[in-house]
């Protein structure tokens, strides 16, 4: 059991909770990591699951293989939403994960050495759009190497070691529609270059993962910006640590992150000062087996060093259950800053029924309330009301899911 959690968490590290309650890539060989999993442990099974929609051997290489695969996701749903005084009924793609299709490829080199690749692309279900017109593979797109004894190394578009770290605190896996975790990470409000960077998926990305050292094991990783005119050549540089033991994972991460001009949205404020600007971010997550399901609560603090900016805290608490042939989710989150009445909470509930291996239905309802001087926003998406300051946000949605 405990060999298998470190696996688990190592994947974490790597963004690498893969698995399988669904079946994933049925032609592709189980992870190395997943490969001995059994179904009796609630975490074993969260993390099984958690992975079904990132594609296969995100758990970790197969040993001693050489193929390709195709995988992906379509998630769509019927949304309502409302916001304030104006409502919004639509067709939706993402609710429980993100529609997607990539492929996967590895090559066994001898030496237990393998190298891999990674492309994925994000697309709208309900449109057939691509996700990001300025970039085909915007989920992921990076190649690496990788040996037990040494540990794994990659390069490409991909999460930061501290994105990682923060995958981990979200029940609902920071899905862009159905989740108070994701909409309450913004750092919009908090000054001139304040950003979240250190926390995403980001291009221009370096990252090493440690094999595990008993119960520990660590990640690094390096961003350069793709316009380096303004402020340093780094975008972010982020560590994680973690910790796991027969019933418990817990991750503690810092970074350092400047905004990057040429990725829109990244930067706020004035563009020939907000590149020059820190934002820190410290992260603190934990899982934790209860027996009956699991809990989860996590802290995140960004302090952008910008004279003037604001500070904000962001505290989480989540709870996961199988229950027969049905996972049942809920979150709530509170976000806090140093500027007066900027405050906002909110929660998500959900459960998802599997009518089998790779094929579920679901339901989703969301709440976000902010107060006087807050104004975050909750499944955001083409349609939506402009966000404004004090209204209160709610989300239904019902959906189906299949992976492939």
């Amino acid at each position: 059991m405990r060999k298998t959690l470190s696996a688990l968490v190592a994947s974490i590290g790597s963004l690498a909770c893969t698995g399988a309650f669904a079946e994933v890539s049925p032609g592709a060989p189980p992870d190395a990591a997943a490969a001995a999993y059994a179904t009796t442990s609630q975490m074993q099974s969260i993390f099984q699951y958690w992975g079904s929609g990132l594609g296969p051997q995100t758990l970790g290489v197969a040993t001693e293989r050489t193929f390709v695969t195709l995988y992906g996701t379509v998630d769509m749903g019927v949304n309502y939403t409302k916001d304030g005084p104006y409502s919004i009924t639509r067709l939706q793609s993402g609710g429980a994960l993100t529609s997607k299709f990539g492929i996967y490829g590895q090559e066994y080199l001898g030496d237990q050495w393998t190298a891999f690749f990674r492309l994925e692309n994000g697309f709208l279900g309900n449109t057939g759009a691509v996700q990001d017109s300025t970039s085909l593979f915007n989920r992921a797109s990076y190649i690496g190497i990788q040996n037990r004894m040494y540990g794994q190394l990659t390069m490409g578009r991909q999460y930061t070691s501290g994105g990682a770290a923060a995958l981990g605190a979200d029940p609902f896996l920071g899905v862009a529609h159905e989740s108070v975790y994701t909409y309450l990470l913004g750092t919009s409000d908090l000054g001139v270059g304040a950003n979240s960077d250190a926390l995403g998926r980001l291009p221009n990305t370096l990252r090493y993962i440690s094999p595990r050292f008993g119960p520990f094991g660590f990640d690094l990783s390096y961003s350069l910006k793709g316009d380096q005119t303004i402020g340093p050549a780094v975008s972010q540089r982020s560590a994680m640590v973690s910790y796991v033991d027969k019933r418990a994972v817990l991750s503690i991460a810092f970074g350092q992150s400047w905004c990057d001009p040429s990725i829109t949205g990244s930067c706020v404020g004035d563009a020939t000062i907000a590149p020059g600007k820190r934002t820190d971010t410290y992260l603190a997550s934990l899982l934790y087996d209860v027996g009956p399901f699991i809990a989860q609560g996590a802290y995140i603090r960004y302090v952008p060093q910008a004279a003037d900016s604001a500070i904000a805290s962001l505290y989480l608490l989540g709870l996961q259950k199988w229950w027969g042939g049905n996972l049942l989710r809920a979150s709530v989150a509170y976000r806090d800053t140093t500027k007066s009445q900027d405050y906002a909470y909110g929660s998500t509930l959900g459960i998802d029924h599997f009518l089998s291996k790779r094929t579920s239905v679901y339901a989703r309802v969301g709440l976000m309330r902010n107060g006087p001087n807050s104004s975050v926003t909750y499944n955001y998406d083409s349609g939506s009301p402009t966000p404004a300051a004090g209204r209160t946000v709610s989300s239904v949605t019902l959906g189906i899911n299949h992976q492939f």
